[in-house]
């Protein structure tokens, strides 16, 4: 008899038992985790088609842009799911203009990559570091997004008679 009785009170402890659930992640996390898999994405890509030139120019200068085309996605893809969109364009300008640089060394000499004199490597290499400091610490500021978020409020006030923005913020 308590065998019979055993079971229902089990089937009924173990259905009231609340199921716990994870939180949806921060949206600074979210943004982070996005921006740090555009690099990898990219530097992957770029990588491969670096790693399989076997000498060809076209094939390296692509791999080579497109590994400095990350840096530049990175930053806009995580201030992106951050919704930040002035402070996207704003890191990831530096990217962007290293990577403009080594397009344009890449126009003057195709093969620098490979067979550039010192100087033209050099300025390669400085460009790449310029893109990838800049690129990293346009995701890295993402992780502040939630901070920034509740900090300053800029939002459209419509009334009767009236438009205009309302600013709030906590000090």
């Amino acid at each position: 008899m308590r065998l019979l009785l055993a079971f229902p009170l089990t089937l009924a402890l173990v259905l009231a038992v609340p199921a716990a659930r994870a939180g949806e992640p921060e949206a600074a996390t979210r943004s982070v985790f996005a921006g740090a898999f555009a690099f990898v994405a990219g530097f992957t890509a770029g990588g491969v088609l670096v790693a399989t030139g076997r000498g060809s120019d076209v094939q390296n200068n692509a791999g080579w842009l497109t590994i400095e085309g990350a840096f530049v996605a990175a930053p806009l893809v995580a201030h992106a799911f951050a919704g930040e969109w002035a402070r996207a364009a704003i890191f990831a300008a530096p990217p962007a203009a290293a990577m403009a640089g080594t397009a344009g060394l890449f126009a003057m000499n195709a093969g620098a990559i490979e067979h550039g004199s010192l100087e033209e490597q050099r300025v390669l290499w400085s460009l790449f570091g310029v893109g990838l400091f800049s690129g990293t610490v346009g995701v890295i500021d993402c992780a502040f997004a939630d901070k920034r978020a509740r900090s300053v409020a800029i939002a459209p006030m419509f009334a009767p008679g009236q438009i205009g923005l309302r600013l709030g913020g906590t000090l």
